[in-house]
């Protein structure tokens, strides 16, 4: 469970890391949109249990 939770901070760093350089002056917005609705599909898929496919799981901590 400590390697999920894990995992969901690094995404939130991601997303509001994304979410910041988009609204910064001369940012490639498309970019920054591209990286946060990614970021969001991913959550929704764990959320619903699609996400990590069968046979895969978060990564190992050793």
């Amino acid at each position: 469970m400590f390697r999920k939770n894990d995992d969901h901070n690094r995404s939130a760093r991601i997303i509001n890391s994304a979410a910041d350089y988009g609204e910064s002056e001369g940012a490639d917005v498309e970019f920054a949109s591209i990286v946060v609705n990614a970021m969001l599909e991913q959550g929704r898929r764990e959320d619903s249990g699609q996400y990590p496919p069968a046979g895969h799981d978060y990564p190992r901590a050793d």
